[in-house]
């Protein structure tokens, strides 16, 4: 390539940082210099210097800052993990600086203050009059914005007056769980049945509805089909994994 046509990355980054499949995109920013008006980038994601995917951004405008969109499934999910992720440019003088991505595919699914608790009761598995619990029960301050750990589609919004309360039901994107949310503060449900929702989308509040003896988030994980064939799995393991994260 010519003096004339070489190209120099000049500006570049990632934001943010952290970033989860079917939620809020990661925004990646550039300039490129070049004497052409247009040259041909490539966005390169690699983790422990293996190259993990190519995305072509195709040729693109010189001398304007620019932007990119980045998903995380372009050419199928990543995996989850940290990652290194630069811009190329056919016949680049000067490459960018890598930034780092963390990707992850679920998220907590409350934000702000909460536990665990301390009662076993609370517990999946423990004994309830003619079944056992089927969730974890996380207390937290009521008002607590309840999200979808995983983006999907709503499958039940109804209320319970002897049980769950208010309480919803979202199917996981691309997987093959439901995730259940009960005993949710009157009004606070911002979804309705048949709504797609990205991962950590607020869709209620942390409330006492139903049966409940205080402020607490009821959920639940199945594989399958939820209460419809499906089988309930103990969320704990996973709440304490994405917890680390998120």
């Amino acid at each position: 390539m010519s003096p004339r046509s070489a190209a120099t990355v000049e500006q570049f980054s990632v934001s943010p940082n952290d970033t989860f499949i079917y939620g809020h995109r990661a925004q990646v920013h550039f300039v490129v210099r070049s004497g052409v008006p247009r040259v041909h980038l490539t966005l390169v994601i690699s983790q422990r210097g293996t190259v993990i995917r190519r995305i072509n951004l195709g040729n693109r405008r010189t001398g304007v800052r620019q932007r990119y969109l980045l998903s995380g499934l372009e050419g199928g999910p990543l995996p989850q993990g940290t990652f290194s992720v630069r811009l190329t440019a056919r016949g680049a003088t000067k490459a960018s600086a890598s930034s780092t991505l963390s990707f992850h595919w679920h998220t907590f699914p409350l934000i702000g203050q909460f536990t665990y608790g301390v009662d076993p009761d609370g517990r999946f598995g423990a004994a309830r009059p003619g079944h056992s619990h089927q969730g974890q029960d996380i207390p937290a301050p009521t008002g607590t914005p309840v999200v979808a750990p995983r983006g999907g589609t709503v499958k039940v919004v109804d209320y319970q007056a002897g049980g769950a309360g208010n309480y919803i039901v979202i199917h996981g994107e691309g997987e093959n769980l439901d995730y259940v949310f009960m005993h949710l503060r009157s009004g606070s449900i911002r979804v309705k049945e048949g709504d797609r929702v990205s991962t950590g989308q607020q869709i209620g509040e942390v409330g006492s509805t139903g049966e409940s003896t205080g402020p607490h988030l009821h959920f639940e994980i199945w594989k399958g089909p939820w209460a419809r064939g499906g089988t309930p799995l103990d969320p704990l393991p996973f709440l304490r994994r994405w917890d680390a994260w998120s």
